[in-house]
């Protein structure tokens, strides 16, 4: 997937890794697209609208520091997204009586339909796992200054999962991009990242 053929990329032509740094770009804008109308959308509230600007980006009294809506990033980039990580373990244990695929084995070692079939059941989840933990890591520290756009992320995160899931299931693996849904999983991963590198660079003077 994605971040093979990055890791993969100092040994494929020179096009390939065009290809790829090209994609990333083009990630990377459309999440900075979505942290600049948060930008705007927050200065521009403060002139026309303080107290609506004031309930969602006001500093919320019992934290102190973080915004209000941050709440809203704890509810879906926490709480909503870890349901949707177990939701797909689920989609595994089905699969495990439905193809007999018993624990502790992680993936089937055969070749056949059956296993081909279970194995890309099992990275629909997997894949999900492997990534988890930066998507929440950049949800939390970027949602302190972009928390609409953080918790926005994270909303479309859990429906690229399940169709990205869902487009794996079917055996094929490049079917897991069959939708325009698939790809999302790496635009929300970037721009949860675009989002905890703002408030980084906010940190240290430089925004």
């Amino acid at each position: 997937d994605f971040c093979n053929r990055l890791h993969a990329r100092a040994s494929t032509p020179p096009t390939v890794t065009m290809g790829l740094l090209t994609a990333v770009a083009k990630l990377t804008a459309q999440s900075m697209g979505v942290l600049a109308v948060e930008s705007y959308g927050s200065a521009h509230l403060a002139k026309v609208a303080p107290e609506l600007h004031g309930a969602v980006w006001g500093i919320a009294e019992k934290s102190g520091v973080l915004p209000k809506a941050y709440g809203l990033v704890i509810m879906v980039n926490l709480i909503v997204c870890s349901f949707a990580v177990i939701a797909l373990s689920f989609k595994v244990g089905a699969a495990r009586e439905t193809f007999g695929m018993p624990l502790p084995a992680m993936y089937a070692t055969g070749k056949d339909a059956k296993s081909v079939k279970f194995n890309c059941i099992q990275r629909g989840h997997q894949q999900a796992l492997e990534t988890f933990t930066m998507f929440l890591c950049g949800s939390l520290i970027g949602g302190v200054k972009y928390p609409i756009s953080v918790a926005f992320f994270g909303l479309v995160w859990c429906k690229a999962r399940f169709s990205w899931a869902e487009g794996y299931a079917t055996g094929e693996p490049k079917k897991r991009y069959q939708s325009g849904w698939g790809m999302l999983i790496w635009t929300t991963l970037i721009g949860v990242f675009s989002a905890a590198g703002g408030v980084g660079l906010e940190l240290v003077g430089v925004m």
